[in-house]
């Protein structure tokens, strides 16, 4: 018995191991829907989905297998363009613009396009959504807040909101530009205004006296 007892604890984690290699779906989401916001307001969106029949309506996604499912990406230019394409997240977008940032957010719409790839996803539950923004995330529904990525689980249902402070990055990189430009200009001008006050030292007429005296003296000296 004492053999026993002292083998156990190897015994369950054997054991939770082969549950882990053998079950690993059980363990995973069914799909994963990937959004992530870059700081000059394009959008690069990925679909990850395994073992579902899953009708694909817009031909502008660029498609990819593997072992367990279907890879789904695309690239778009800004929310607006986004809105217009049916087959997406049906989010709404409020924004006020400042001079370097943006304060951004997102609702998604209760009314959703039949026979959208949202709407089979959603009806299939186990659906793992997750947004990264170029910025701060203020306040969220999501139910996991990672840095500057929210996350929810769509299969659980409520609202779904995003607010956040967006960093405008063209904006930005000319700011950052035209002031590294300014401080080199300063670092310029103090470096010029050191050598001139070196070069008036050198040949000063107070300077010139100087060295004439010496002479003078040095040929009387002689």
């Amino acid at each position: 018995m004492m053999y026993m007892k002292k083998y156990f604890p190897a015994v369950f984690l054997v054991l939770g191991l082969l549950m882990v290699i053998c079950f690993p779906a059980a363990a995973s989401d069914q799909a994963a829907w990937n959004i992530k916001w870059n700081s000059n307001g394009s959008l690069d969106e990925t679909v990850t989905i395994r073992d579902q029949n899953i009708v694909i309506p817009d031909n502008q996604w660029k498609t990819s297998r593997f072992d367990q499912g279907l890879i789904l990406t695309r690239h778009i230019n800004n929310w607006q363009e986004y809105s217009r394409r049916g087959d997406g997240l049906p989010f709404e977008l409020s924004q006020k613009d400042f001079w370097l940032i943006k304060s951004s957010t997102l609702t998604m719409k209760e009314q959703v396009r039949p026979g959208s790839l949202y709407e089979q996803l959603a009806d299939e539950g186990g659906t793992r959504l997750s947004i990264e923004v170029p910025g701060i995330i203020r306040a969220t529904s999501a139910q996991e807040k990672i840095d500057s990525t929210a996350v929810w689980n769509l299969s659980t249902g409520g609202v779904i909101t995003l607010e956040a402070v967006i960093f405008d990055g063209i904006v930005l990189g000319i700011a950052l530009f035209a002031l590294g430009a300014i401080t080199i200009f300063i670092i310029f001008l103090h470096r010029l205004r050191r050598v001139n006050q070196l070069i008036a030292q050198e040949y000063s007429l107070e300077k010139a006296a100087e060295e004439f005296a010496r002479g003078d003296m040095e040929e009387q000296e002689k």
